[in-house]
């Protein structure tokens, strides 16, 4: 059996893409290569699928789930300039890391700075978060930021309907200055893990090859006489991590209230 399909995978924690199609050979007449390489190309475009809210999506879902936080900081006198704001924010995560770390936990986090409202016009300085969740650190986190504003508005990041894609595509729905980045992330994100090969023309992909218990977030295919392509993308089930050793329920932290995604 030839091969001359490439099946690649990628998974972001819970979030995973299967991308199968047709690859031009060199062996191929002129004519087939045009029309594989013609197939191929919504199949490279969804494995090179890097804009800014794709990337935001992917690298949201490899670190965070849905017991993890989606945190809106503003200010009690917002800053003039991005470039204030953005220093302010890093000096406040600085602060926060610092007293993470004396527990001997870990700040991740996906920031962003914006200050256009919804009709287009200039508004005030502020930022969204997405923020790994402890359990025991709402307070602290609105004590720190004291230093800057009055208010601290908590969401989980998956809560309400809101899917990675969505929060992902509010994160970058404002176009950043020439050589600023949309969003940044914290030093340490896992990377989604990337997988391709070579398979037998006969493979084929059908929703009954997805993982156990995946749920389809979308679904494309194209065919010719020559190949066929085959997208899904989908999510997999949640699954309760387990409860960490080091850590005693009498130490201010709740494991089933942080683990349920319980906010204050």
């Amino acid at each position: 059996m030839g091969k001359s399909k490439r099946l690649v995978r990628i998974q972001a924690g819970r979030m995973g893409r299967i991308i199968l199609y047709t690859q031009a050979m060199a062996s191929d007449e002129p004519q087939a290569r045009a029309q594989k390489a013609k197939i191929s190309s919504p199949a490279r475009m969804r494995i090179n699928a890097r804009t800014c809210r794709e990337a935001c999506e992917e690298a949201m879902a490899a670190n965070f789930d849905r017991h993890d936080l989606f945190v809106t900081f503003t200010y009690r006198d917002a800053p003039a300039t991005r470039e204030s704001a953005v220093r302010c924010l890093n000096s406040f995560l600085r602060l926060l890391r610092a007293a993470r770390a004396a527990r001997g936990e870990r700040l991740l986090y996906i920031k962003n700075a914006e200050h256009i409202r919804d009709d287009g016009s200039e508004g005030r300085w502020h930022h969204h978060v997405v923020l790994n969740a402890t359990g025991n650190d709402y307070e602290e986190i609105r004590s720190l930021w004291a230093a800057w504003g009055d208010n601290v508005d908590f969401e989980g990041l998956l809560s309400g309907g809101e899917t990675y894609e969505s929060r992902a595509r509010y994160l970058c729905k404002e176009k950043p200055p020439v050589g600023k980045q949309t969003w940044t992330p914290s030093r340490g994100l896992k990377r989604p893990q990337r997988t391709s090969e070579l398979v037998d023309d006969s493979l084929t992909i059908t929703v009954d090859s997805l993982p156990a218990g995946a749920a389809v977030l979308e679904h494309s295919e194209e065919h010719n006489e020559w190949g066929s392509f085959v997208y899904y993308k989908f999510l997999l089930p949640y699954r309760e991590p387990r409860p960490d050793p080091r850590r005693r329920r009498g130490d201010g932290g709740d494991l089933s209230a942080r683990q349920a995604g319980q906010l204050p």
